[in-house]
């Protein structure tokens, strides 16, 4: 079993830009102006209420989300690609550094910052913005809150045509599902169109106990789906019971709850504004989400013409020319 990883690396920004941004460098015709698709930020925290009550109902097994992108995972395959590419650059020539920013590198640009280079499509960023952080500071100060996870990424969001739904989840594995053959670990097969570079067999693929998606997709407005779950083992019925030696024999095989399931879930879609605070609640948790729209700049780099020499003055070419001095 084994996968492909593919490769996003945010310092050779030119290549990212072009493949995965659409990026293309202007025509040489001036009259010929370039678009770009909107480049959207999305970031977002996920927060438990202290006193919440949960709506859960039973289920027999655990929702499983394995198949969407992750950013964690887009993160790690950049990582090592980056690795890769940095260790090519040693020995080959051409081959540029990653992180390596120069005149012509494309950058994002927005009404309050600029992001330079671009970073990877899908790939969870290490930071958080401003007004996140700030909430996420003021949710650590609340003891009716309990923030779960954060999570923030760059997406592109193109008219009336469909996007990935991008995997949130915490820490907590909770299950794990064996992988099949060929089940690749950054499940992304049209974002990053680099690949491969190395091949590994697949962990386990985990479920944890927030697992869910969120995709962003615009069509006259911008819109976000959110599907969230927070589910956990039930313990079994006869484990709230006394075992009785009538019940023993029945009740050995769901003593560890096995397909016995609570699921809390929050399924919830609307218009979003970008550059907006965005809440979704419900009695278990909540959700703030951020998005953030940037405008993708390509550099134009003007070259000089030359300066046209003067009709009088005869040019150092004529004067030094042999034929011209020799007479024949």
């Amino acid at each position: 079993m084994k996968i492909a990883v593919f490769n996003a690396f945010s310092g050779l920004a030119m290549m990212v830009a072009a493949a995965s941004l659409g990026a293309q460098q202007p025509a040489a015709s001036e009259s010929v102006a370039v678009e770009y698709p909107p480049v959207y930020r999305v970031e977002l925290i996920v927060f438990s209420h202290a006193d919440g009550r949960s709506d859960r109902i039973r289920g027999a097994g655990p929702l499983d989300f394995t198949d969407r992108s992750d950013p964690l995972l887009v993160a790690r395959a950049n990582a090592m690609a980056e690795r890769q590419l940095a260790g090519l650059a040693g020995f080959l020539p051409v081959a540029r550094v990653p992180g390596e920013i120069r005149e012509t590198t494309p950058y994002l640009q927005s009404q309050e910052r600029t992001l330079r280079p671009i970073p990877p499509v899908y790939s969870a960023l290490g930071d958080l913005s401003r007004p996140i952080q700030r909430a996420m500071d003021r949710l650590l100060d609340a003891p009716e809150y309990d923030p779960v996870t954060a999570r923030a990424w760059i997406q592109l969001a193109p008219r009336n045509r469909p996007t990935a739904a991008m995997r949130i989840h915490d820490q907590t594995v909770v299950d794990r599902v064996e992988p099949e053959d060929g089940q690749s670990l950054v499940p992304v097969p049209n974002v990053l169109p680099f690949g491969p570079l190395t091949e590994m067999p697949p962990p386990a693929l985990d479920i944890y106990r927030l697992d869910g998606t969120l995709r962003l997709r615009r069509r006259q407005f911008l819109h976000l789906d959110l599907d969230l779950a927070w589910q956990a083992r039930a313990r079994g019925l006869a484990n709230r019971m006394p075992p009785t030696e009538e019940s023993a024999a029945v009740t050995s095989g769901t003593e560890s709850g096995q397909g016995e399931w609570q699921l809390h879930r929050l399924q919830q879609s609307r218009i979003v504004e970008p550059g907006r605070l965005e809440y979704f609640d419900s009695s278990l948790f909540g959700v703030l989400v951020l998005i953030e729209r940037f405008e993708q700049v390509v550099p134009e780099i003007e070259i000089p013409e030359p300066q046209p020499a003067t009709p009088n003055t005869p040019t150092q070419q004529q004067s030094a020319d042999p034929v011209t001095n020799s007479g024949g």
